[in-house]
């Protein structure tokens, strides 16, 4: 069987955006649309329930999942987190654990192999109600943008 090399390349977005910087993915995904990105790249707000949004997985090359994660840094903090640190994450971080757990163990059920996926986590300032990012992260945002794209561009070395 010859099989065809995986050409997607996903970003979703996640979190609830009525909840301030818990939106942040949402964000960013919302302004990623704004730029120039390769054809491949596919944007997907997820919202609270990532799961039931990629469809099929296995022609995706590289998923991002960008989500606000409280792990007591200073707000605007930008972690690249692979996929086994939130299947093994402690109480302390906060980045819908059984949602987004949920989630990738279903898609790497259904074929899309865990190294290629990461995870982009913020440190939120604020999670109260509210549909604008709070200040600190508002202000930190082209270097959060940045970061994405450098990801979604990024080339294995492997």
């Amino acid at each position: 069987m010859n099989q065809q090399e995986p050409r997607r390349i996903v970003v979703i977005g996640v979190g609830n955006v009525l909840l301030t910087d818990e939106g942040v993915g949402a964000h960013v995904v919302r302004q990623l649309g704004e730029l120039d990105l390769p054809s491949a790249v596919e944007l997907i707000e997820g919202g609270t329930m990532p799961v039931e949004c990629l469809g099929r997985v296995a022609d995706i090359a590289r998923l991002v999942i960008v989500d606000a994660v409280d792990t007591g840094g200073p707000p605007g903090a930008i972690y690249r987190l692979p996929v086994a640190e939130i299947l093994g994450a402690t109480p302390q971080m906060s980045l819908h654990e059984l949602t987004l757990a949920e989630a990738l163990t279903s898609w790497h059920r259904r074929g899309l192999d865990e190294s290629r996926t990461v995870i982009i986590g913020i440190q939120p300032h604020t999670i109260a109600w509210g549909t604008e990012l709070s200040q600190p992260l508002a202000r930190k945002m082209s270097v959060i943008l940045d970061t994405v794209v450098a990801e979604v561009l990024r080339k294995d070395e492997e």
